[in-house]
C-alpha cells in the first residue's frame, strides 16, 4: 500500500509539476545548459517530501539516470550532461558538475565533485571561459561512499570510501580507502558482493 501511494503522489508530481518544468526547459529554452541549471537550482530549494518528489521528476526527465535516484535538499546538478547510475543517494547542499556516478553510490552532504581543469589561463594570463563540452568528465565507481564536504576533482574507483573532508585531485583505485588533503589511500578495503 506504501509503495502505491508513493507512485501515485511521484506521477502526480511528475505530471502537474515536473512536466511543465521539463517543458520550459526544453521548448522556451531550447535545452539551454544555464536554464537547466538555473530550474536546479530552484527545485533544490524545496524541502521534505515536496522536494524529494520535484527533484525526483525532473532529473528523471532532464539527465541519463537509474532508479531509485535520492537527491537532497540544496543540491544542484549543473550539467544535464550528468550521468546517474541506480541507487544512488546524494545528501543535502552539494554541487555536482559533469560527471558519471555509478550504482550504489552514496554521497554525504555538502560534496562538491568537480572538474580538474574547469578554466584555462591564455598566454597574456587570463582565465579564459569555461568550454563545457571540453570539460573532462569525473567517474564515480559502483558502490563507492563520498563522505561529508569532499571535494572530488579526479576519478574515484569501485568500491571505495572517501572520507569526510578529503580533497581527490588524483584518481583513486579500486577498492580504497583515501582521506586527507590532498586524499592519499590509506588502506585498501577488502569488498565482498
Amino acid at each position: 500500500m506504501k509503495d502505491a501511494i508513493k507512485f501515485l503522489v511521484g506521477f502526480l508530481f511528475l505530471t502537474f509539476v515536473d512536466l511543465p518544468l521539463y517543458l520550459i526547459y526544453k521548448l522556451l529554452f531550447l535545452s539551454n545548459i544555464k536554464c537547466f541549471t538555473s530550474i536546479s537550482e530552484f527545485i533544490s530549494l524545496f524541502p521534505g517530501y515536496i522536494g524529494y518528489f520535484i527533484r525526483k521528476g525532473f532529473y528523471f526527465l532532464t539527465i541519463n539516470s537509474g532508479r531509485n535516484f535520492d537527491v537532497g535538499f540544496g543540491t544542484i546538478l549543473q550539467y544535464p550532461s550528468i550521468r546517474i547510475g541506480n541507487d544512488v543517494y546524494m545528501g543535502q547542499n552539494c554541487n555536482i558538475a559533469k560527471c558519471s556516478i555509478r550504482d550504489g553510490v552514496k554521497i554525504g552532504s555538502s560534496v562538491h565533485i568537480v572538474n580538474k581543469r574547469t578554466h584555462s589561463i591564455n598566454d597574456s594570463g587570463d582565465i579564459m571561459p569555461t568550454n563545457i563540452k571540453d570539460l573532462e568528465r569525473v567517474r564515480i565507481g559502483d558502490k563507492s561512499w563520498i563522505g561529508n564536504c569532499a571535494v572530488v576533482l579526479a576519478d574515484v574507483g569501485r568500491n571505495c570510501v572517501i572520507g569526510a573532508g578529503s580533497v581527490v585531485v588524483k584518481p583513486i583505485p579500486d577498492n580504497c580507502v583515501a582521506a586527507g588533503n590532498p586524499a592519499k589511500v590509506i588502506r585498501e578495503r577488502s569488498y565482498t558482493n
